[in-house]
């Protein structure tokens, strides 16, 4: 059997779960900028991000007999890929997650602010965009996980409000309130 490569995502699980040939392939191809972005943005270690997506593959492809096929496929992925993220958080025995640590080089820790910088402005600008970067990274790190995560799904990666509910297993106006709530943290140390 062929894959269709207009298929649904749904469809393709469906699919993967009855052994057809090529799904976890498209599902793969579909998923892997997504969560790699989510997944970087949230440990803000691209090798550890490397491997974190490949582990949520993994267990996605050992697990599909546990997706419930009424629900989003993509929240389904983005909840395995968030739970490897909190993993990876116990395992380096840390009581919040630091997604832009400061334990390297800045040059380590803040590589994908080269991607967000204004790439047209001149030097001088451009460093002045990236320290303001860096130190909003800074704030949003220090966010407590229950506000940080919501803000990172659905401002930085751009999941709807509904979605990231699904994945957090809370409320729409849970996730509305804790971004309200990470917004306004912000600006108060970030004026």
């Amino acid at each position: 059997m062929s894959i269709d490569p207009q298929a649904s995502d749904e469809k393709l699980a469906r699919w993967l779960q009855q052994g057809v040939h090529g799904a976890f392939d498209e599902i793969m191809s579909r998923y892997k900028g997504r969560l790699y972005a989510f997944v970087c943005r949230y440990v803000a270690d691209r090798e550890e991000a490397y491997d974190l997506v490949q582990e949520s593959f993994i267990n996605i492809y050992q697990k599909i007999h546990l997706y419930d096929a009424n629900r989003k496929f993509s929240t389904w992925a983005f909840q395995v890929a968030l739970n490897k993220c909190r993993d990876w958080g116990r395992k380096k025995s840390l009581t919040r997650m630091l997604p832009f640590s400061s334990l390297g080089s800045p040059e380590e820790n803040f590589d994908f602010l080269d991607n967000i910088a204004d790439q047209g402005a001149d030097p001088e600008h451009a460093l002045m965009g990236k320290t303001e970067l860096e130190n909003l990274a800074y704030l949003v790190a220090k966010l407590p996980e229950k506000l940080k995560v919501p803000l990172i799904m659905c401002v930085l990666e751009d999941l709807s409000q509904e979605e990231c509910a699904n994945i957090l297993g809370v409320s729409q106006k849970t996730v509305e309130t804790r971004i309200y709530r990470a917004r306004k943290k912000l600006s108060e140390a970030y004026p």
